[in-house]
């Protein structure tokens, strides 16, 4: 059987939150993984406006 994964750009959209975000990421990892995905892939962004993982911490 061939693996497949998920890549999450973790996007904040007009009118959400971080949590809201993280929310959907978490939400997301639990609905893959429930369905039989090998892996969940947050992708690393800096400058780009609009994705959480562009955030500084």
């Amino acid at each position: 059987m061939t693996a497949i994964s998920v890549l999450d750009l973790m996007m904040i959209g007009e009118g959400r939150t971080f949590s809201d975000t993280m929310d959907g990421a978490l939400a997301l990892a639990r609905h893959v993984e429930k369905h039989g995905f090998k892996r969940y892939w947050v992708a690393e962004h800096h400058n780009m406006p609009g994705r959480l993982t562009a955030l500084p911490f």
